[in-house]
């Protein structure tokens, strides 16, 4: 099961609607665990549907199992010096 995102403060994001985020799946990458799906925007997605953690390229977090999120529980996003950072990571 992918985890979602349940709550996002990247207000200024395409897929930020009212702290929810509405990407159809999200990307955790790079060197740190930011979130690469991130669009700066004043516009914002109609799609409805919850977004989840469709791949996770940190593999110093402990929820990554082969470049998947496998977190118990939902994913938050939290905007900070201009980047999505994935609030949720936690360091093996």
């Amino acid at each position: 099961m992918v985890p979602e995102v349940k709550k996002c403060s990247a207000s200024r994001c395409f897929y930020n609607r009212d702290n929810e985020c509405f990407a159809r799946a999200v990307l955790v990458g790079s060197s740190d665990p930011i979130c690469e799906t991130f669009i700066e925007s004043n516009q914002h997605t109609k799609y409805q549907g919850q977004a989840g953690v469709g791949a996770c390229h940190i593999e110093k977090c402990q929820y990554n199992q082969g470049m998947s999120c496998h977190a118990c529980s939902d994913i938050e996003v939290l905007f900070s010096n201009n980047q999505a950072w994935c609030n949720t990571f936690e360091s093996k």
